[in-house]
């Protein structure tokens, strides 16, 4: 299986990356003095951001349109674009 080797080597390296931006993160928390506390607040204002264009479907109340254009922008699966899109629903 040809592909999947490729898969599992694109994934392993998101997987380095990832490790990799989180210690970073970590490390310019701890040089600008932010706490765990502060820095949980900071993660969860922020979060994934919902492109402008899903907004608008979503303000236009065509949310299935919206996780479609979601899935579109970000590569996301099925789940995490309705979970995504969700939790801006909630937001609002």
């Amino acid at each position: 299986m040809f592909g999947n080797s490729q898969l599992w080597t694109r994934i392993a390296t998101l997987e380095e990356r990832n490790r990799a931006l989180e210690s970073l993160v970590q490390e310019l928390a701890h040089r600008s003095w932010i706490g765990e506390a502060e820095l949980l607040q900071l993660r969860s204002e922020i979060g994934p951001q919902v492109p402008e264009e899903c907004r608008r479907l979503v303000a236009e109340d065509k949310v299935i349109q919206a996780i479609k254009v979601y899935r579109e922008r970000t590569g996301a699966g099925l789940r995490e674009a309705k979970e995504a899109i969700d939790r801006y629903r909630a937001s609002l």
